[in-house]
């Protein structure tokens, strides 16, 4: 830890458990925690635009009308403007709670343009307006709409450089009032016909339909409009920096693919201001994969591609490779054994970093280091050396460049510690300067534009999370808010980092949470919660109220292959079971488990593989791989994708391997579950269908187990759709575990 950083160590962390504290954490008080999001940092580093919100603020969400393109659920909060010099607080629209989708300052700090979402609106044509709250008289001036053409639900907010207009996306009502009838029909009929011969899902051309949109720049007096991207299907779109033109991305899909998630095929194209015509940049066929990196003028991007790095001027007829690979001499080649070949067949393997603010150097990463390139003389220089062997090195991100260019500022976190913070690059020497490395957790950490101070969150691990601010150097860091003072007399556990080793030997970290209460020797009941992997820690409401009430939770980590995640949580969370039994911590005879989605089936199929669990909760999670298979509704090619090519891990078709689905299909083995099992669900879950606790709840009642389903008719996927069923949810959870882990008379 740095001199610096415990200075203000005990400034900035309220201790987990104070001797004063006497109070329980209730699942009242879950919907009473508030969370601080910055939306926008002023260019002079003075102000940050910050959105404050509890889950009581949350309204209900009309699920019906999931995958309605002309639908938004409602996000309420309250706008803040802080004073990051003062610690000031402004609020622009008073205690009222708003919907605010973009915000963004104008070039010199003084004005802030929002885009503001009225969800009682019937369209979102009438949905969405743009506002400006003005730093010298404090009051916010509402921008007219004008010219007939309303912001569209997915745009971005940019200030032109003069200060005078900002650029929006736009989208003709006409579009929106067409999208409506189209969701009625697929969803109301009365008769609604599907066909291959169609090239697009239904579902996944609907969704398509909101990115019908142009871009336009609005004067922020007079509401004026000027077109600068007639209307396109953008994928997206970015403003340069001196507004003198718009990069954008063109859907051009011709049909629904299966191999990625609303799969797009887009063309990357430029259009000048003041030119008739935009200018092709990259086809859509060698747009597969690339994720471009842009200067900060907006003017070059990189790339990368085969593990090679290129790079791209707007204004360039092609692109160049930065990392070109050496080729060998004829002596060279003559003179390597075959092992040193097989190595040169393998060469390392780029990817393309950021740009320094002058656009004249890029970082370029890979597994055996961090190079800078020039893009004059393309000249390379490493300032970072990694071992790709090295499972244990820090894990290090670049945040962002020191204006000057002198430096890159990274987050650096321990492997197998809790060890976080801030780094400094030098971007000649390659030198690491920690500038704050202690065990609090620093998240959204960002530097402002002019380089003067970091502004983000952090918590010790266990409270809600505060915004700081600090300076360059991390020698003054200061909380900037106070979010959640009524906690000070809250009890919370406090976290630790377990490491063990799964079935297989391989070494895993899970994150322990110790009943609020807990005596040392003395074996409690232990609830598992369960997804995939899990090292920092963090607030965790559910955690605090279980702590609360006597439990000790554990978040373990588990190691999946492709073809056997079942297996993989066998071995993973038995083995976190057996290191807390070790410990002294959990009770063999006690102990639960549960899981939200991912995790609800994986708790499920975890129930048909071990009787170790007295207690268990699927929440919204499968049970049955071939039902689920294409049981997506309105998601598209969502619930094949999942299986065959991302988190569900089955690694092919159902047809392909048709025994790894059913092995992967808790239904197919319900009579070997023991444990009484509570699902949970909400009627309206686009994603996982409330069907498939039904199966596996009629399975285990024809069964004659102990099984329980709760359905919150108007809930989706996150069951509960209200502040009373938050409460009623949370309240179930714990009588769950209270009437089968905890000892009865």
């Amino acid at each position: 830890m740095t001199r610096a950083s415990s200075a203000v160590l005990a400034l900035l962390v309220v201790p987990a458990v104070a001797s004063a504290q006497t109070a329980r954490f209730s699942a009242e008080d879950m919907l009473k925690v508030t969370s601080a999001a910055v939306l926008a940092l002023s260019d002079d580093g003075r102000r940050a635009a910050v959105f404050e919100s509890t889950r009581a603020d949350s309204p209900t969400v009309d699920h019906t009308r999931y995958g309605d393109p002309t639908y938004l659920s409602p996000s309420l909060g309250r706008l803040v403007v802080i004073d990051l010099e003062t610690g000031a607080r402004t609020l622009p629209f008073g205690e009222a709670l708003v919907d605010l989708r973009e915000a963004a300052w104008s070039p010199d700090g003084s004005r802030l343009a929002i885009v503001r979402f009225t969800p009682a609106a019937p369209q979102v044509s009438d949905a969405f307006s743009l506002h400006v709250w003005d730093a010298a008289t404090g009051r916010v001036h509402d921008v007219p709409q004008t010219g007939g053409m309303a912001i569209a639900s997915s745009t971005s907010l940019a200030w032109a450089a003069d200060g005078r207009s900002v650029l929006v996306a736009l989208r003709d009502p006409a579009r929106d009032a067409e999208a409506v009838l189209r969701f009625k029909a697929v969803t109301e009929g009365p008769i609604i016909v599907h066909s291959s011969a169609d090239p697009f899902l239904e579902w996944d051309e609907l969704g398509r339909s909101s990115r019908w949109r142009s871009v336009g720049q609005v004067n922020v007096t007079t509401g004026q409009v000027t077109v600068r991207v007639p209307e396109r299907r953008l994928t997206g779109y970015q403003v340069s920096r001196d507004g003198s033109f718009v990069v954008y991305q063109e859907d051009v899909t011709e049909k629904t693919t299966y191999e990625t998630i609303r799969g797009t095929d887009n063309r990357l194209l430029v259009w000048k201001q003041g030119e008739a015509e935009p200018r092709e940049l990259v086809a859509a066929k060698d747009m597969a994969g690339l994720r471009p990196r842009w200067s900060d003028d907006g003017r070059t991007f990189a790339y990368a591609r085969q593990g090679q790095v290129y790079v791209r001027g707007i204004d360039d007829a092609e692109a160049r490779n930065l990392t070109p690979r050496p080729k060998a001499t004829p002596a060279e080649a003559a003179a390597t054994t075959a092992d040193e070949r097989d190595d040169a067949d393998r060469p390392e393997s780029f990817a393309a970093g950021s740009f320094n603010r002058a656009g004249t150097e890029l970082l370029v990463t890979s597994r055996q280091g961090w190079y800078i390139v020039s893009l004059t003389d393309g000249v390379r220089r490493r300032i970072r050396t990694l071992d790709p062997d090295d499972d244990r090195a820090p894990q290090v991100s670049a945040l962002d460049w020191a204006p000057d260019g002198s430096a890159i500022y990274a987050t650096w976190s321990a492997r197998d510690r809790w060890e976080r913070g801030i780094v400094r690059i030098d971007a000649a020497t390659g030198q690491e300067t920690p500038l704050v490395r202690d065990t609090r957790l620093w998240r959204g950490v960002a530097l402002t534009r002019d380089g003067r101070r970091f502004v983000g969150s952090m918590s010790d691990g266990d409270r809600p999370s505060e915004l700081f601010v600090a300076d360059a150097s991390f020698r003054d860091v200061r909380q900037i808010t106070s979010l959640n003072p009524w906690m000070a007399d809250r009890q919370l556990p406090r976290s630790e980092l377990v490491t063990y080793r799964d079935a297989d030997g391989e070494e895993l970290h899970g994150v322990l949470r110790y009943p609020v209460d807990y005596v040392p020797g003395r074996a409690y009941p232990t609830v598992f919660e369960i997804y995939e992997t899990f090292f920092d820690n963090g607030f965790n409401a559910r955690a605090a109220l279980l702590a609360n009430h006597g439990y000790a939770v554990f978040h373990p980590s588990v190691r999946l292959e492709v073809g056997r995640p079942g297996e993989s949580w066998l071995k993973g969370v038995t083995a976190a079971a057996n290191k807390l039994i070790d410990m002294g911590v959990a009770d063999p005879d006690r102990l639960g488990v549960h899981g939200t989605s991912y995790g609800g089936y994986a708790t499920v199929l975890l129930l048909t593989q071990t009787t170790r669990f007295k207690a268990a909760i699927n929440i919204s999670g499968k049970v049955n791989m071939v039902s689920f298979y294409t049981d997506s509704p309105r998601l598209g090619v969502r619930n094949i994708h999942a299986p065959e090519n991302s988190q569900d891990r089955i690694g092919g078709t159902l047809w392909e391997y048709p025994e790894r689905y059913l092995e992967h299909s808790a239904i197919m083995r319900a009579d070997r579950i023991t444990t009484p099992l509570l699902n949970i669900t909400g009627d309206l879950d686009p994603n996982v269908p409330a069907s498939q606790s039904r199966e596996i709840y009629y399975a285990l009642r024809r069964l004659g187990k102990t099984v329980e389903w709760v359905r919150y008719v108007n809930g989706a996927h996150r069951p509960p759709n209200s502040a009373d069923e938050v409460i009623d949810f949370e309240q179930r959870i714990l009588e769950w575990y209270d009437k089968y882990l905890k000892e009865r008379p």
